[in-house]
This record gives structure tokens, sequence and C-alpha cells, in this order.
């Protein structure tokens, strides 16, 4: 294994950008210091990409007015996993380095909104995305209550697409906290608690991070 990939996730609005730099940030500290993770690149990515037409195209998705269908987004998100696997990680895969990549999102996003929540048939999704390999070695699911992501909601007062919306952010944490066992196993996710201080959480994950690069010899 020379690319270790954690990603990121949870419900919108449960604080996955702010923490993510954070732990990122941790990390290279813990890095600079000289002592574990000695010898690993770390790089920060993010899903979709918004790389090159892929991650514009589900973009514009997300703007339609019009009703979209949960098996149109699995197409276009298959189309950008499947160019993020191609043009960030395989060529890692090829080099003698080790890269420790923490990323906000993976696939099992898709299998959670286009499938649990949008009802897309599991198999079909798991069939459009086989090519893409760039499954998290680890998932880090951000634990936020729904009474807290609408607090969330009000106090940033900004406009909201259709992802955001009430009900739909019930049916999020729902999907995420309740996932089948299979999904938690097939991308090792662990669930965290983060309604506390940023900086806590993400202290939090840096330690589980490092934990589990030393604990399946990352490092060796």
């Amino acid at each position: 294994m020379v690319v270790f990939i954690v990603s990121i996730d949870g419900p919108d609005l449960s604080g996955k950008t702010t923490i993510t730099n954070l732990v990122v940030e941790l990390l290279k500290r813990e890095k600079r210091k000289g002592n574990s993770l000695k010898g690993i690149i770390i790089r920060k990515a993010e899903l979709p990409t918004n790389d090159m037409v892929t991650g514009s195209f589900t973009d514009i998705l997300r703007s339609l007015k019009s009703e979209v269908s949960p098996e149109e987004y699995a197409l276009a998100y298959a189309l950008d996993h499947l160019h993020y696997y191609r043009v960030r990680i395989k060529p890692l895969e090829e080099l003698r380095d080790k890269y420790l990549i923490v990323q906000e999102r993976s696939l099992l996003t898709t299998f959670i909104y286009q499938g649990l929540i949008g009802g897309a048939d599991i198999t079909w999704l798991r069939e459009i995305n086989k090519y893409c390999k760039a499954l998290p070695s680890l998932t880090i699911i951000l634990k936020v209550s729904l009474e807290e992501l609408l607090r969330r909601r009000r106090v940033e007062g900004r406009v909201f697409d259709v992802f955001e919306e009430v009900e739909y952010l019930r049916r999020q944490t729902e999907a995420y906290y309740n996932l089948p066992k299979e999904l938690r196993e097939e991308f090792n996710v662990y669930y965290l608690n983060a309604e506390g201080d940023a900086f806590e959480v993400a202290k939090a994950i840096r330690d589980l991070i490092v934990r589990e690069v030393k604990g399946r010899g990352f490092l060796n």
C-alpha cells in the first residue's frame, strides 16, 4: 500500500470543509515534528472535484430547477469519481513514495445520496463505479444532530440548494448514522461526535489517523 486515503464525510453542514482543513494542517505539524508520519507525503482532496468538466457538470445538475433523477446524478458523479481516481490517485500508486490523502467525501457518498436516499439500485451503482479504485482506507463520519444542523443552517443565513432543505437534512442524518453493515465494513467507517469545538474534533481525527496508519503498518 502506497496510498492511504482518509475520507471525512457526513451530512451537509456537519463541518466537513473546516475540519478537513484543520486535520490536514495538524497532520503536517505532526510530520514536521519528525516522529510519526515521517516520510509520508500529505495531500488534501475534495469530491466532487470541480476539476475540468466533471465536477462542473455535477454543479450544474444541482442548480437546475427541473427535477433530476438519482440515476442521472449517479452517472455524473461516477464520471467525476473515475476521473479523480485516474488523474489524482492512480499515478501515485505507481510511485515509491507513500501518500496520505485526506479528502472530503468518497464513493460512499454516492451510495448514500443516490442509493439509500434517492432509491437508485445499489448493485447498479456498484457496476457504474467499478473502475474507480479510490476507496478509503478509513472513513470518518462526522455525527451532528439534526437540531444542530438546523441551527447552523439558520446562523449561516445563506441560500441553500435542494440538498440542504430541512426534510432532506433529516433524511441525510438517518442514512449517514444508520449505514448498512456491508457499507460500514467496505468503507471502514468510524463515527465521531462533531458537535464540539472544531479544533478539538480535528485533533481527535488526527490522533485516530496516526493510530490507524501505524496499526496497519503503513509506515513500514
